[in-house]
Order: structure tokens, then sequence, then C-alpha cells
């Protein structure tokens, strides 16, 4: 029944039930024929089903002088009608399977060949995994008509590393206009979420020795950026003039926002939810020139960001920053590659994540997700009664795409970092979260060490500890939440949010997100690593509890299924 209510919808099925896949027999290109692709009327999550032959008559034979009887056409006629009746019931051949699998994937939806894998690791059941639940829990947010659609998924190991796919989701639409569905194809913008990339390309250049986490920017900067990060200056309320820095930038400091520098609110982004404060005004200059076209390479934003004075002195304070996009100049400056080949070249292409980048190809057009906005202001196009779904214009396709490539997620008004598919995004992550071994092969995406850096609490390695053992710099000012190279990091004594939103208090649990609500969460419980993923594509943010929510419903299985097991031992 539940099947039969998927492929009516036009909805994709989770993964603990995989359509294509059979207890008895491994998927087969050969025996397997494509339903729901009349492209792109029907952009539904198509199912892979088993092709019933048809049995061909046999001709009539001949008379026993060699003639035909009267009105019995040739045999080889009589074949190619039987042959046309029948067409539509036999297999395609795998050609024609290829083909239709390209338009699949050009309406943003999922192929067989690889859904019987999700972030290179196998699709399959996992006992009592609470696939419906997290499913449920997921689209109650679609049926509310808070969010246009959503693609999630989930990992489980039952080691120490990320083993199997437990469940892939997606439900609602991409574009509500165009009436395409949401898959795990889709292109997203992933905003904030672009610095891991990032940090990933930092943490494998220390790995080589080609810099250290505690040496100045302006060591690995060229000129005349160099010389204006070593003399850097300070705002200080009170004085007319700004004063000389304690200390020089280090590229912890850039890592873990506690530079000092500052970075403005994105207006197109987070109009209704934030204002420009003292500090945001100092930068508004800069974006503008972004929007205007007068600021067109990372190079040009970063020469023009060193002319700017601080707001704190460096190593005191949590303050979130344009570290990520100083850290993505200095790739480019030690990489001799743009950013955006730099990334390519060294998780990109290894991964195999090719809809992966900073702008998305005209070919790839109809794969775009539409951002909306969630709002009852009419400036935004809502009637000022209701909140609805607003459309956002955006220029995240080639040649409309914002120049400068972010490396921190976005410099201009509204655009900027990259885009993906959830179906990449999730090699990433679990790549990283496996200690940079790529599943499946003997390749790795960084050595241990690597990854090692980048799940380490580096904001206590900028100020240090209290007594108490607490760092003396938490992210976002809040008491024990930490910083590592991939997101936040709640600690002991983490400050929960009421009614359990984006932070729950629960120590070991390792997140981030981005502007157009996008997530991710990751936590071992009782030794057993948790990953979920969720890609959907809304203004503003998501307040995180429905993600929390989900995420909650993961970890309570993994601790009823430890205590299961010891139950059964004793």
């Amino acid at each position: 029944a539940t099947a039969k209510k998927h492929h009516k919808s036009g909805t994709l099925q989770s993964s603990n039930n995989p359509p294509h896949t059979s207890d008895r027999s491994p998927f087969r290109i050969k025996n397997y024929s494509l339903t729901g692709l009349d492209c792109p009327s029907d952009c539904s999550s198509f199912l892979i089903q088993k092709s019933q032959s048809a049995q061909m008559q046999r001709p009539s034979p001949r008379s026993a002088r060699g003639k035909r009887p009267l009105g019995l056409a040739k045999e080889s006629d009589l074949r190619k009608r039987k042959t046309a009746k029948v067409s539509a019931t036999q297999p395609p051949k795998e050609k024609l399977l290829r083909r239709r699998l390209g338009r699949a994937k050009a309406c943003g939806l999922s192929g067989p060949p690889e859904s019987a894998r999700f972030g290179n690791l196998p699709v399959q059941d996992v006992a009592d995994f609470p696939s419906n639940e997290i499913c449920q829990e997921l689209e109650s947010m679609v049926e509310r008509g808070r969010w246009p659609g959503f693609a999630a998924c989930a990992f489980v190991g039952r080691g120490e590393k990320l083993d199997t796919c437990a469940l892939t989701c997606a439900r609602g639409k991409a574009d509500m206009q165009l009436n395409s569905r949401m898959g795990f194809d889709t292109i997203c913008r992933l905003y904030s979420m672009t610095k891991a990339f990032v940090g990933l390309g930092i943490a494998k250049l220390a790995d080589r020795g080609r810099l250290a986490l505690d040496d100045p920017a302006w060591w690995h900067l060229p000129e005349p950026v160099a010389t204006r990060f070593r003399e850097m200056r300070v705002l200080v309320e009170g004085k007319p003039k700004p004063v000389p820095a304690a200390s020089p930038i280090t590229l912890r400091q850039l890592l873990t926002h506690t530079s000092g520098m500052g970075s403005d609110i994105a207006t197109g982004l987070d109009a209704l939810t934030r204002k420009r404060g003292p500090w945001e005004a100092l930068y508004q200059d800069l974006t503008e020139a972004v929007d205007e076209g007068r600021v067109q390479s990372l190079a040009a934003f970063v020469e023009a960001l060193s002319e700017l004075p601080l707001w704190q002195h460096p190593g005191k304070e949590f303050y979130y920053s344009y570290g990520y996009d100083v850290l993505g100049y200095i790739l480019e400056h030690k990489s001799g590659l743009k950013l955006n080949e730099f990334l390519k070249k060294e998780i990109f292409l290894p991964l195999g994540m090719h809809d992966t980048g900073f702008f998305v190809q005209r070919r790839d057009t109809k794969r775009l997700a539409q951002l909306y906005r969630h709002t009852k202001a009419t400036r935004f196009g809502s009637t000022g009664t209701k909140a609805e779904l607003c459309t956002v214009k955006n220029g995240f396709l080639a040649g409309q795409h914002c120049r400068v490539l972010s490396g921190g997620g976005c410099v201009s008004s509204r655009d900027g970092g990259l885009t993906s598919t959830l179906r990449d995004y999730s090699k990433f992550l679990v790549a990283v979260f496996n200690k940079g071994a790529i599943p499946g092969s003997n390749k790795r995406l960084c050595s241990k060490r690597a990854a090692e850096l980048m799940l380490t609490n580096h904001c206590a390695e900028v100020a240090g500890c209290r007594r108490t053992g607490e760092p003396r710099i938490c992210a976002h000012n809040r008491r024990g939440v930490g910083l590592n190279l991939m997101g936040e990091v709640q600690l002991d004594r983490c400050e929960p949010d009421k009614n359990c939103l984006w932070f729950d208090g629960v120590p070991g649990l390792v997140q981030w997100g981005g502007a157009a609500t996008t997530f991710y969460k990751y936590q071992e419980v009782n030794g057993k690593p948790l990953l979920l993923i969720l890609f959907a594509q809304v203004l503003p943010q998501d307040d995180g509890r429905t993600c929390s929510a989900a995420f909650q419903r993961m970890r309570a299985w993994a601790e009823s299924e430890t205590a299961s097991r010891k139950r059964k031992l004793a």
C-alpha cells in the first residue's frame, strides 16, 4: 500500500524499501525497464519494474504445396506485427535504458545504477531503523506549506565508520511553478555549507607541510595584501583613529571566526531576521561593490577587505566573518589555481562529485531548485495576511552567477558559494567522517591526520581553556559550543535551545547548516556513528526544530539497539 501511495503521488521512496531491489535477485540492467519518465510533464521518481516478455505466437505454416493460405501475411510481416504489439512489455535495450536514465537525471531524478549506493555506501535495510518516522517528521514541513520540498538521507555504522545508507527520502517540489519534483540529483545552494570544503583544503595543505594553523595569515598571502594583514589596525570605541592590532591574524583564527574581522549581512537572505549593526555597516560598501560588479574576483575582494580595520583584536572573541573567503584566497595563492579549480582537483574529482560547483551550467537549468522565501510580507510578493512561499530571484546560472568565488558562502547581498546535490554532498561528508577514507575503494580523500584536524575543536586552541576545562572562546559566544572545520561541536555543559531547536545540548554532536535550509548532524552514539543530511531551498533558514527531532529518532534507535544487545548478552 505504501509503494502504491508513493507511486501515485510521484514521490521518492524511502531506501528501506528501494523499488529497484529484490531479496532474490541483484540489480541487472538488462532485466529492467523504466516507468514514469514522461519528462518533463511527469518528473516523478521512477520505479524500476521487472518486464514480463509476452510469448510470441508462431506464424501459420505454409500449405502442403508451399503456398500461403488465402488472407495470411508473410511470415516476416507477421513477426513485425507481433513484435510491435509486445514491444511495450519487452525489456529496453541497454542503450535505450542509458538514454532514459540521462533524461531522468536531467529532470533531477535518481538513476538506478547509482541508487543501490548512496554516499558511496550500500543502501540496505537496517533492522528497526525509524525510516518512516523520520520521513513523516520531515514531510510535515511540506504538508504545512513551510518547505516546498526536501531531500534527505541517513547513514549509520556498526563500528567506528559509517558503512550503510539506511534512508533516502525526497518529497515535494523543487519548483512549484514548473511542477518539478525534489530529488537526490536536484541542485541546491549550499551557502555556508561551502566552508567545509575550504577547511579541508587548508587541512590538506597543513598535512603536506605547506602551512601550519598557527602561522600568521600574512605569511601565505601575496602583496600588497600581506603587508596590510601584517599591519592590521583595530577600531576602538571612544578613540578617533584605529589602533595597531595586538597580534597578527593566524590561520586558526580565520578558521574559527576569532580573527577580529567581521562581515556584512546578506540583505537578500536575512532582510527580515537581521538588521545592520555598526560593525556590519563597516562592510556595506564592499557588499555593494560585489553586487554592482565592481569587484569581480576573490583576489580583488580580499584586497579590498584588507584595507578595512578590524572590529576587535585577534583571538579575543567570536564574530561571524569573511575568514573563509580569505582562506579561499590563500588556497589560490598556495596552489596557483583558482578556488574552483583547486576544489575540483583536490575534492570533487576524487569523490566523483560531478554536480558541485560555483555555478550551474545551462544544460542543468531544469535541475536547479527554485529558491523560496516563507513570508507574509508584501514586499516579497505575499498577501500580507498569511505566510506563504514566494519565489526569490537569484543568479546561480552560468553567466549570471557571483564572480567572487566565495569560500565562506556569500559575499554579495544574496548570491555566492557552491551549489551541489544531496548525492554529491553525502559523498563528501561520509568520507570526512570516515577519517578520510573513500568507501568502496582503496583511495583516500585525505590522510587520517588531516581528517582529525577537520574534527578538532579549534576554539580551545585559540585562547585556551578555563580551570573548569571550558574553552575561553565559544562559537556564537554560546556556552558549550565549539567549532571545528566542519561546523559547530556541542561540548559538555552546552546550553540547549528552548523547545529543542538547533542546539539540543547533547555533547559530541557535530552540525552545520546553510542559509537556504540545508543541514547535517553527525554524532557517535554508544560507538555507532550516525549522520543525517537534509536539503531544502527556503528562506529564512529554518530554526532546526524538525531536523533535531528527526535526528533524535536516530539517536534513540542507536541507544535502544545497544540496550537490546546488552540484554541478549546478559
